[in-house]
């Protein structure tokens, strides 16, 4: 049609984008620099990129496609030589049928690069709109991607060996899988997302973060609980490597509005490893999210997970018991299933029914039977506790109680028998009885079938390689509850950094444990509905270690820091407020002893009148109020060592308040 031969200067005109003296001075330039008219029209200002696509779009009825998102095709590519893709800025971007090459192009009015492109590509040419940067970036990262990923993977691995999976399956729920990876075997994208899970497993990556940025890809791995930065990798990257990742994980490629869940086996040197994908739209792109769970990993003992021998003694006595529950709580990532897992490998035997329903089985455990619950299927964790009694369990695990009805059902299961092993999230042990009766359970049933509750955090370990010591005062240490480190200063230990632990200063984690063992005095307790303060206080006055203690006990001995205790247990609740007249444990709300009258309250430190949290000055005395410490409240900060400042609890004798003065009236 005639439309098709009038040149790009004429429909610019008609469109009223630029004069006919702009096109004359555009021509002049062009000449002068061999460029095509549409770039230096651009380039010269006279008009802009997007209005000139939009306008050719419109008067040619040609698609607009965008590069970013639009990975031109190997054999595409293999048809235009890059110095003709350059000259004409066109980038082929498919080949349609069994004659026809559609190639992206910045100023597809061109005839001579048209017949060019056919005589050099034999095929029939079908341009589509792009926009002539997108194009030329196109031209660089596509036709030497071999090279360009070649250097991405080169720069951080020894061999390509080491970066293949030897095997990936979705259970026998995608039997293609293994034919797309022959298929695709050698691109580089597959060979850097195969050596991103690799790197992730080898770096005993827990969870797996590709999140897209403005101008690049970010991917993160979370190692011993912190995330850290593994790559950055071009923009360009970000759809292939989500739409790989997508295929393993039998998930929709084109479903990009929506959240998705799958899940993915990878096999690395005959390892197994399961990994969950989550996929998240966001105003950059879809983040996924992996999480590993490692099956070839050796699941821990339970005198390997960081309990001291009086703490492992009450745990291992407790799991000895027939029947009751033993409660393990704490925050997301604070290792209770690993307790778990690592409690049931305890109790199992040959004479014992073991039977566990997950959401999902993280490790796959012989001898024992794992349910994994579908809440789609209708097979919830209620349904399948109702199914499990009928099978003659001995001891059952629930992955977690998250409603009143799970949380029936394993009380009464209790009851009736059998040993129950569950988790809930709280803070701390005391708490988690609460819990169970704000779920709706009736305080009477908590009190006689709970057994104990194990709260825990997980800390890191200070890396063996570069660990060195220092000194501190050991009065910061008693402010913040350590208990018999004296007085002077205390050799703790701290990570210099090294290439062993990633120059983090830290490699493994521990746990930071406490248990609370219930007795008549502490189920008389439940059953009055006190809070869970007095709970924990009472546990505490008859020898309960609380996670602060277990944690400051760590970092005295040199195994962790304070920064990473305070980094996961906030210190100033771990403290024990005691009366300092009778050392009767008291509730942190108490302003006086129930058992001298002693005021416990906050005052100040040198007249001893009533103060408030946060002052400065006693605006009695005017003497520096220390923050208004209290009896064993917070005070002010004071300087560890450790890279910061850390909140003071003194633990001085206070004597009561002086009485008010009354004023004569004049």
């Amino acid at each position: 049609m005639a439309r098709d031969h009038k040149r790009l200067g004429d429909l610019l005109i008609e469109a009223r984008l630029i004069t006919a003296q702009n096109l004359t001075d555009a021509i002049a330039e062009q000449r002068r620099t061999g460029d095509l008219l549409g770039a230096t029209l651009v380039r010269m200002g006279l008009v802009r990129e997007d209005a000139l696509m939009r306008t050719l779009q419109q008067q040619l009825g040609l698609s607009l496609i965008d590069l970013s998102e639009r990975i031109p095709d190997d054999q595409a590519l293999t048809l235009v030589r890059e110095d003709l893709a350059r000259k004409y800025v066109a980038l082929p971007i498919e080949i349609e049928g069994r004659s026809s090459l559609i190639v992206a192009m910045a100023d597809p009015l061109n005839v001579a690069a048209l017949e060019d492109l056919r005589f050099h590509s034999g095929m029939f040419i079908k341009p589509v709109l792009a926009l002539g940067s997108a194009i030329m970036e196109g031209i660089e990262r596509h036709y030497h991607i071999d090279n360009s990923m070649s250097e991405v993977i080169n720069n951080i691995i020894s061999t390509e060996e080491d970066v293949i999976v030897s095997a990936v399956s979705e259970e026998d729920l995608t039997p293609a899988i293994d034919d797309l990876i022959k298929e695709s075997e050698g691109r580089p994208i597959v060979r850097l997302t195969n050596w991103l899970l690799h790197r992730a497993i080898e770096e005993r990556a827990s969870d797996i973060h590709i999140e897209p940025q403005d101008r690049e890809l970010m991917v993160r791995f979370r190692v011993d609980g912190l995330l850290q930065e593994a790559q950055r990798l071009p923009k360009w990257t970000q759809s292939a490597i989500v739409s790989r990742i997508k295929v393993l994980s039998n998930l929709d490629i084109a479903e990009k509005r929506q959240p998705q869940d799958g899940r993915l086996m990878v096999e690395v040197r005959s390892r197994r490893v399961d990994m969950r994908v989550s996929t998240l739209p966001t105003t950059h792109g879809e983040k996924v999210v992996i999480r590993v769970i490692d099956q070839g990993q050796v699941l821990r003992d339970l005198d390997d997970l960081g309990f001291y021998a009086d703490e492992l003694k009450l745990v291992q006595r407790d799991l000895d018991r027939p029947q009751g529950i033993v409660l393990v709580t704490g925050p997301t990532g604070s290792g209770k299933s690993t307790l778990l897992y690592a409690a049931l490998r305890y109790i199992q035997n040959v004479t014992k029914n073991i039977v566990t329903v997950e959401d999902p089985v993280e490790y796959q455990i012989p001898g024992l039977n794992q349910v994994q619950v579908d809440e789609k299927g209708k097979k919830t964790f209620p349904s399948a506790l109702r199914a499990i009694l009928r099978q003659d369990p001995d001891v059952i695990m629930i992955g977690e109680i998250r409603d009143k009805e799970t949380a029936q059902i394993a009380f009464r299961a209790s009851i009736t028998g059998h040993l129950v092993l569950t988790t809930v999230h709280t803070n701390d042990a005391a708490s988690a009885v609460t819990r169970l009766i704000d779920l709706g359970l009736e305080p009477f049933m908590v009190a006689s079938s709970l057994i104990s509750v194990v709260s825990m955090r997980l800390v890191r370990t200070l890396c063996p390689r570069c660990r060195e010591t220092y000194d501190v005062g050991a009065a910061a240490l008693n402010r913040l509850g350590a208990r018999d480190v004296g007085e002077g200063t205390v050799r703790l230990s701290r990570g210099r950094g090294c290439p062993h632990c990633r120059s983090t200063g830290y490699h493994g984690r521990t746990g930071v444990f406490e248990v609370l063992t219930l007795d008549d005095a502490t189920r008389g307790l439940i059953t009055q509905q006190v809070s869970d303060a007095a709970i924990r206080a009472a546990a505490v006055e008859r020898g309960m270690r609380t996670m602060g203690e277990d944690g400051l006990k760590k970092v005295i001995e040199g195994r962790t820091t304070l920064d990473e205790v305070t980094r996961v247990i906030y210190l100033a609740d771990q403290a024990i407020k005691t009366c300092p007249s009778c050392a009767t444990t008291l509730s942190a709300e108490f302003e006086y002893c129930p058992s001298c009258g002693e005021f416990v309250g906050e005052h100040c430190e040198h007249c001893h009148r009533r103060v408030e949290t946060g002052w400065t000055f006693c605006p009695y005395c005017g003497e520096a109020s220390r923050g208004a410490a209290g009896a064993n409240g917070a005070g002010a900060h004071d300087s560890t060592g450790e890279g910061g400042d850390t909140p003071e609890i003194t633990h001085r004798r206070r004597r009561a308040p002086a009485a008010p003065r009354m004023r004569k009236a004049s």
